[in-house]
């Protein structure tokens, strides 16, 4: 399978390097198939956190982003949402937050299923 997303964006964005995505193949595997079924560039803007950039940014303390579990994807175009949604989900995501500027995804071990709409940022 092709893999839609770039070193730079499953590394870490403080500069440390640290990519895990790379590592966890059934992770990638299931983001690159909802990029494929999405028929559309999806814009990765944070994949792998080092644990102090996790931290710097205030991420939550077991945040699958520190595992290379974890992607936010942009969303350009409210209107795509849904579309890229489904695509998730028929990827075999069961984890997903949704919210005016992104939806993050991931496969974090040991975590029930959820899906969560953050209302207080102005869904549009």
């Amino acid at each position: 399978m092709t893999d839609f997303f770039t070193d730079e964006e499953k590394t870490c964005h403080c500069g440390c390097g640290l990519n895990l995505v790379d590592q966890n193949p059934d992770f990638l595997k299931a983001l690159n198939s909802a990029r494929e079924l999405y028929g559309l560039p999806m814009d990765a803007t944070c994949m792998t956190r080092c644990p102090a950039h996790n931290a710097e940014i205030g991420g939550a303390a077991q945040s699958a982003h520190m595992d290379g579990r974890a992607a936010d994807i942009a969303v350009h175009d409210p209107g795509e949402r849904m579309h890229m949604i489904r695509c998730f989900i028929a990827a075999g995501f069961h984890r997903i937050e949704v919210s005016a500027v992104h939806i993050h995804v991931d496969a974090k071990r040991g975590a029930r299923d959820v899906f969560l709409l953050k209302t207080g940022e102005g869904i549009v």
